[in-house]
């Protein structure tokens, strides 16, 4: 982990940035999962939605309107971006000689690590993303299906709409 990038309103983690390499061994391990979804509640939660099939929902949506598959291809363009400006020049240049597949993986895989622009990997990516950065157009809508007193003890935790 690189650090806590956002808490809920109880100061409690709810998005970390997880650290794209690790070179724990004389290996450089990726890890394309940049941002994680911590908050108990909103894991459980955009879990539901998962199960009710909402994954299929969004990649109907982005097979037929191009506006939406082209603003959730900048949203895996631009993660692959950021991850790659955390990792060291040097690191990057010996992963590319390395280890150039794991290099590709970073850079041209997208939110979580897929590999498809018109794919959805997990909600829980898409929404860790939008509350790291305030820009994933799934992220957002996964959040916005969640605007009911219910998925949290406290009605007014609501970190997601600020």
């Amino acid at each position: 982990m690189l650090e806590v990038r956002t808490k809920c309103r109880w100061g409690y983690p709810q998005v970390i940035v997880n650290r794209p390499v690790s070179a724990l061994t004389s290996d450089l391990e990726v890890f394309p999962t940049l941002y994680w979804l911590t908050c108990p509640y909103l894991c459980r939660e955009i879990a539901v939605l998962e199960s009710a099939g909402v994954i299929a929902q969004f990649e109907e949506r982005i097979a037929g309107d191009p506006a939406f598959a082209a603003a959730v291809a900048e949203n895996h363009a631009s993660y692959a971006q950021e991850r790659l400006a955390l990792i060291p020049k040097d690191v990057q240049r010996r992963l590319r000689q390395e280890y150039p597949e794991r290099y590709q993986v970073l850079a041209r895989s997208g939110v979580g690590g897929i590999r498809s622009p018109q794919g959805v990997k997990c909600l829980h990516t898409h929404a860790a993303d939008y509350l790291a950065r305030g820009s994933n157009v799934i992220g957002a809508e996964t959040l916005e299906m969640l605007k009911k007193p219910w998925f949290c003890p406290d009605a007014e935790c609501r970190r997601y709409e600020q």
